[in-house]
C-alpha cells in the first residue's frame, strides 16, 4: 500500500484526497504568464526602441536582469506547482489529515480523529465559486487544532457531506454515542 502521510495506517482507508479547485491553479498560471510575456516583449522590442539598453556596461546589467528575471520566472512555475501539488487534505476512515506546503522548505501535518469533530460547514461564494463549485469547508473541533479550513476545494458540499457521514458511522463519535 502506498502511504500518503507518515503516519498512516495499513488498514487505514483513504477515502478522498482533496487539492485546491484547478481554476485557483488556472488564475495563477495566467499571472505568471503575464509576467514571461513582459519578458517577451522586452525581448522582442528593446532592441528596436531603446537599442542603448543592449550596448555596453548597460548591455551587461540589461542581460544580467533578464537572465535573473527569467531564473526567478522558472523558480515560481516550479513553486506554483510544488504548492498546488503538496498542499491537500486527505479523508480517512479515522481522522482527516491537512497537509499545509508554506514555502520550498517549510510543511506543516495536522491530523484530527474523526470523533473529535463538532461541526462541518460548507461555503460556496462568488461568480466563478458557484460556476466551477468550490469553495471553503471548514471542521470544528474540540482538539488544539479549533478549526480545520479546506480553502478553495472541489465541490464543497460533498466533502461535508463525506465527513459527516465518517463521523455519524464512526464507533467513538456521532450517533454511537451514549
Amino acid at each position: 500500500m502506498r502511504r500518503l502521510f507518515p503516519s498512516q495506517q495499513e488498514e487505514e482507508k483513504v477515502f478522498l484526497v482533496i487539492r485546491e479547485h484547478w481554476f485557483h491553479l488556472f488564475l495563477k498560471i495566467v499571472v505568471w504568464l503575464m509576467f514571461v510575456a513582459a519578458l517577451l516583449a522586452f525581448n522582442k522590442y528593446t532592441p528596436e526602441y531603446v537599442p542603448a539598453l543592449l550596448e555596453g556596461t548597460m548591455g551587461a546589467v540589461t542581460r544580467l536582469f533578464t537572465q535573473v528575471y527569467t531564473l526567478f520566472l522558472t523558480l515560481s512555475i516550479f513553486v506554483i506547482w510544488l504548492s498546488y501539488y503538496l498542499n491537500m487534505q486527505i479523508i480517512t476512515d479515522r481522522r482527516i489529515v491537512d497537509v499545509d506546503q508554506a514555502g520550498l522548505f517549510s510543511h506543516t501535518v495536522s491530523e484530527l480523529h474523526i470523533e473529535n469533530i463538532e461541526d462541518v460547514t460548507s461555503e460556496t461564494k462568488g461568480l466563478f465559486g458557484t460556476l466551477f463549485n468550490y469553495g471553503m469547508v471548514y471542521v470544528q473541533t474540540a482538539a488544539s487544532v479549533e478549526r480545520f479550513e479546506f480553502d478553495n476545494v472541489p465541490n464543497p458540499a460533498a466533502i461535508e457531506k463525506l465527513i459527516l457521514d465518517l463521523y455519524e458511522k464512526n464507533p467513538h463519535g456521532g450517533l454511537h454515542k451514549a
